[in-house]
């Protein structure tokens, strides 16, 4: 379902963001399966910007100086050559720009695609509003077979184009034990990972990386790896819950 920089496991992996041609976008309402977020549904989801090449990766707000992604979106770079646009669903109009202050990712490991998830910590303070809002993380185990919420600007397919608007798609969880029977790369799932469910026509695409996977209004997932945009292979997300300690730990030894 959304854009640049998601770990496509099949054919290509991804290379450093930088490296990547800018991709066209597209004022169509719909990516793989999804439909466009009503404005202000996801008032913590945020695009990641490479200058001169737009959106990269998504991210969410976890308070008004840091923002959680995947590591794979980070890792390469300066805080410098990246930006962070909040408060819009338009990556055309709309919305303020943040500069990052410091990058952080948790022993991070690819190709296995281990630890893949990252935080920034941002210069100033972001300026909350009824549209730039925070979300809280879980810390709970969140289930199997219980629907979850996807938001981010990925392709409408492997080789397609990026939506101008941000879309919305509802998924189901998986064990891990399913996922890897469902898996083209079962070796790839492991204790930190959290799947969903998706069925041909529906799922994450390039760009979606770093985005908010969402349960009863909290984040439980970071978009990480998946096939190429919904082919009906299971999706693979960081479990925030597996992952709690080190994200608090790492936001009150740095705030």
């Amino acid at each position: 379902m959304l854009r640049k920089t998601f770990i496509l496991v099949s054919v290509c992996l991804v290379v450093s963001a930088a490296k990547l041609p800018k991709l066209v976008l597209d004022d169509g309402y719909r990516v793989v399966g999804g439909e466009v977020a009503k404005n202000g549904s996801a008032p913590y989801q945020v695009s990641l910007q490479i200058p001169g090449h737009g959106h990269n990766c998504g991210g969410s707000l976890l308070n008004n100086r840091w923002v959680l992604t995947a590591a794979h979106c980070i890792v390469g770079h300066e805080p410098t050559n990246i930006q962070v646009l909040v408060g819009t669903n338009s990556l055309k109009e709309g919305g303020q720009l943040y500069k990052p202050d410091k990058l952080f990712h948790h022993n991070y490991a690819s190709p296995e695609f281990r630890n893949d998830i990252g935080l920034i910590r941002l210069k100033e303070e972001v300026q909350f509003s009824e549209i730039v809002q925070s979300i809280e993380y879980s810390e709970q185990v969140v289930p199997a077979n219980v629907t979850v919420r996807l938001t981010g600007w990925g392709r409408t397919s492997a080789d397609g184009s990026v939506p101008t608007l941000l879309q919305s798609l509802n998924v189901v969880t998986l064990t891990n034990e399913d996922c890897k029977a469902k898996s083209l790369y079962p070796e790839h799932v492991d204790v930190g990972h959290l799947c969903t469910l998706t069925r041909s026509g529906e799922g994450a695409c390039n760009g979606d990386s770093g985005g908010p996977l969402v349960y009863e209004g909290k984040l439980v997932g970071v978009v990480n790896f998946g096939v190429p945009c919904g082919l009906g292979y299971p999706d693979g997300f960081a479990r925030v819950s597996y992952y709690h300690d080190w994200i608090r730990t790492t936001m009150a030894n740095d705030s």
